[in-house]
């Protein structure tokens, strides 16, 4: 397609990610004419939702500001599963903490009082009689949280995509921009299949987003992630009916996190486990490829400590994955500073997937009206980083 007379949509949203199919899907579901564009075909394995399983949650260590968006993801989740007719949420409960006065269990408890969660603060000692695959110091503060667990990436993006072509969105796959501008009479951009133009746009490229947007927002540094899956060789602690989603402390170092196996998790099958923003700065057309076999010793090694019946269990797949980091960990998400018909999502620094309907929302909202209810004050592109 080359004719722009032909291409002319209320909304194009660039990036059909976790943030961008939502969006998409939201748009498309209140009758918007909408285009969806990627570099890729989604769900795929070349950006940050991939690997079978995020972790949700809703005692946000992060920040209470979170917990909002949170509840109103949970819904969202739901309500895309309905519409799919699959399983996208799994309630396994959530163990997190580490030493005395960690950083994830003060947060996930501050979180829990301010917006009235439900979570059981206990020591180590109780975490392992509670649940003896675990190893950790009998004097370390856990806090055990029943509503978390994990969400399925592909399925997720998959539904909300299926969702908004039922509901009339065109998408466009292997179609990476050119260029885009925008001005008080709209947007145009342009792909090797042609140039679309739209009232508004919405910018959710991944990693990619450093190179769309320019210096327009704080600087954002890619990172590629490990990922590894360890044998769970039948073992029912290792499942999800009998093992939660788990992160520890590691004293300075990259945080260590698990998800346990569960029913029709396909392949890679195991426990899935990494390292938090342990990964090197990247260029994201260069992130993927076989994973750095030292990370992955490492990754295993961080386990074994925590999770004796790991010793022995093998490595049955590592893959890479890529995190966009902010200057302060936390999303931008907002108008883009320059043009008030630009929508902007970025920068989820390894914790955005579990936001991805409300932040489909928020975006939507932006788009359409220029403003949102959602309470997405705190990640504007504008704050102070």
């Amino acid at each position: 397609m080359s004719d722009a007379s032909d291409a002319k949509f209320d909304t194009i949203v660039v990036g059909l990610g976790a943030m961008g199919s939502c969006a998409l899907a939201e748009l498309a579901r209140r009758g918007r004419r909408v285009l969806g564009i990627d570099r890729f075909a989604p769900p795929h394995e070349r950006g940050s939702s991939h690997g079978g399983s995020r972790v949700i949650r809703l005692s946000y260590f992060e920040h209470p500001d979170y917990v909002p968006l949170l509840r109103r993801a949970y819904d969202g989740f739901d309500r895309l599963a309905k519409d799919a007719g699959v399983v996208l949420r799994y309630e396994t409960g959530l163990v997190m903490g580490g030493p005395t006065g960690n950083r994830v269990a003060a947060g996930m408890v501050r979180s829990a009082r301010e917006h009235d969660l439900k979570v059981d603060a206990i020591d180590g000692a109780e975490l392992m009689r509670r649940h003896p695959q675990f190893s950790v110091p009998k004097d370390w503060e856990i806090v055990c949280e029943a509503r978390g667990g994990f969400v399925r990436p592909e399925a997720t993006i998959k539904a909300a995509l299926d969702g908004a072509r039922a509901a009339g969105a065109r998408v466009e796959l292997n179609a990476p921009i050119d260029v885009w501008r925008a001005d008080g009479d709209g947007v145009w951009l342009r792909t090797a299949r042609g140039t679309y133009e739209a009232r508004t746009l919405v910018l959710a490229t991944g990693a990619w987003m450093g190179g769309v947007l320019g210096d327009a927002v704080a600087p954002l540094r890619p990172t590629r992630e490990t990922i590894v899956w360890l044998d769970d060789a039948g073992d029912p602690s290792w499942q999800a009916s009998g093992m939660p989603v788990w992160l520890f402390d590691r004293a300075g170092a990259p945080e260590i996190y698990g998800v346990p196996a569960f029913p029709g998790m396909g392949e890679p099958h195991g426990m899935k486990v990494g390292l938090h923003c342990r990964g090197e700065e990247v260029d994201p057309n260069e992130a993927f490829g076989v994973a750095d076999g030292a990370v992955v010793a490492e990754t295993i090694a961080a386990v074994r400590e925590r999770i004796p019946s790991s010793q022995g269990r093998a490595c049955v797949n590592a893959k890479n994955c890529l995190y966009t980091m902010s200057p302060d960990s936390h999303f931008i998400v907002g108008l883009h500073p320059a043009h008030s018909n630009v929508a902007v999502a970025c920068g989820f620094s390894g914790h955005g997937f579990k936001f991805a309907p409300v932040i489909g929302e928020a975006l939507a909202d932006l788009a359409t009206d220029g403003g949102t209810k959602l309470p997405i004050g705190f990640l504007s592109p504008t704050r102070k980083m």
